[in-house]
């Protein structure tokens, strides 16, 4: 019977786990989870009638792994699809004022949002050459590259800053948008990419119904997922454990995880899915080049600021997603989330929730103010772009040190060369957010790749030793 230890209980590490209980028969599977609760950075609460996220605010459905492993837990009646109408309604802070982003190529040419040198750019961009084999560069160069530098600070900045909270200067373009780099590698250009994309969506759904993209939650947010894969799991195989330090007996091929409370165990394989940080200085004495490597994988720290208010106070419709904030505006807050639109049952009668994101690349030193000065800032700048009449009734900070890894410039050859450097450690294995995508999606798609991986080199070396 195989003993696995899963260092770290995110969305990686409990997805992984209950996959290696179904592919590994009598697999003993062992959560070590440094944290009180497992779960990671979803989070999900409740407070004065207010159901609240202060991590991931839902997953899109064109990816459909966490869409398929929620209805194989028996969530699916749980499931509660994004308001469609509002998620498409999103807005940009430019010049100060709230304008909407058009949610369609002919829309971005008849916006005001654009110059007419813009749009001119955007109509052509089909035309370019395509140049082949080229180097990794930021999203921000690709933007300039195929469309200008106006689309490239207006648009594409703060799409950068709503996902990754980091700088589009500096985020790579292979490694943080891989779809579009595929587009621009088979199509030429990304509107022949879309138009390509867009007809083989006609052709798997001819009759016109509702395409994937949508978002969605759950009626009692993110958290149910979390609990559903916990319950599967069993109290017995989750622990408080903090990882300290791995090592390897190669002469009886196992693994022996020492904690911070000076306990240790031994385990047939260990699969760490916590922070690239963390795998780093639980590495460092088996394999200080391996940990050097992945230590240079940065972090960017987030505040999300929760708040309730009464609807009258509120003036303008909240009919949207909400708003981005690109860094030429140098404002404090990067985005923020109109969640009482976005899903029902966010908020009480006569209330709306918002959840504003501070901190990020372009305003670090947010996240080190105390709760009342991040909550004056936010409020202020709610009042100029929302025209927000009085305070919120309901207020909860988060702050999310380290939350999000950055896929800088050529993160993809990083990741080779931690791949090839893991490959001499036969039964350790990586997994979680910071290798080949950020999104509860990827995670859950990368892990159960990872227990089928699992899986069947577990199979082979038992095969190869009997």
């Amino acid at each position: 019977m195989p003993r696995v230890a899963i260092i770290g209980g995110g969305i990686s590490g409990l997805t992984l786990a209950y996959r290696l209980r179904q592919y590994l028969a009598d697999v003993d599977v062992q959560i070590l989870e440094s944290e009180t609760n497992v779960g990671g950075k979803i989070d999900s609460g409740k407070d004065q009638g207010f159901l609240y996220e202060s991590g991931p605010n839902g997953f899109l459905d064109s990816n459909p792994s966490t869409l398929n492993l929620s209805k194989e837990l028996g969530l699916g009646e749980q499931l509660a699809p994004a308001n469609e109408a509002a998620a498409k309604k999103r807005f940009l802070l430019l010049g100060g004022k709230l304008r909407l982003l058009p949610s369609s190529f002919l829309g971005l040419l008849t916006t005001d949002v654009l110059s007419w040198r813009a749009k001119l750019a955007l109509a052509f961009e089909r035309f370019q050459s395509n140049k082949q084999n080229l180097p990794d560069e930021s999203i921000y160069a690709f933007a300039q590259r195929r469309v200008g530098t106006e689309i490239a600070d207006k648009l594409v900045d703060p799409f950068v800053t709503g996902i990754f909270a980091g700088d589009a200067r500096l985020v790579s373009f292979q490694a943080g948008f891989p779809r579009l780099a595929a587009m621009e590698k088979n199509h030429g250009s990304i509107s022949k990419g879309l138009k390509a994309a867009r007809k083989a969506r006609q052709i798997s759904n001819p009759e016109g119904g509702r395409s994937s993209g949508q978002l969605w939650s759950f009626n009692q947010g993110l958290g149910t997922l979390i609990e559903a894969l916990a319950e599967k799991l069993g109290k017995s195989n989750i622990r408080q454990f903090k990882a300290t330090n791995l090592i390897h007996n190669k002469e009886h091929s196992k693994w022996t995880v020492e904690g911070s409370n000076g306990e240790s165990e031994s385990y047939d394989l260990a699969i760490l899915s916590c922070p690239a940080f963390s795998q780093a200085s639980i590495l460092k004495n088996l394999d200080a080049m391996l940990a050097d490597k992945i230590a240079t994988i940065p972090y960017n720290s987030l505040a999300v600021v929760v708040m309730g208010f009464r609807s009258g106070d509120v003036p303008i419709p909240l009919e949207g997603f909400g708003y981005l904030t690109p860094s030429s505006e140098n404002r404090a807050i990067l985005g923020v989330q109109w969640c009482s639109s976005i899903y029902r049952g966010r908020a009480p009668a006569g209330a709306v929730l918002l959840r504003a994101m501070c901190g990020g690349a372009s305003r670090p030193e947010m996240v080190d103010l105390d709760d009342d000065s991040i909550a004056k800032i936010v409020y202020r700048e709610l009042q100029a772009s929302m025209q927000i009449q009085a305070p919120p009734y309901f207020l909860k900070v988060v702050r999310w040190k380290n939350a999000i890894p950055q896929y800088m410039v050529n993160h993809l050859e990083k990741v080779k060369e931690i791949e090839e450097s893991l490959a001499k450690h036969p039964g350790l294995y990586l997994t979680g957010n910071a290798y080949k995508g950020i999104s509860i999606n990827d995670c859950v798609e990368n892990a159960e790749n990872l227990a089928v991986q699992i899986a069947r080199w577990w199979s082979r070396s038992r095969e190869t030793s009997s």
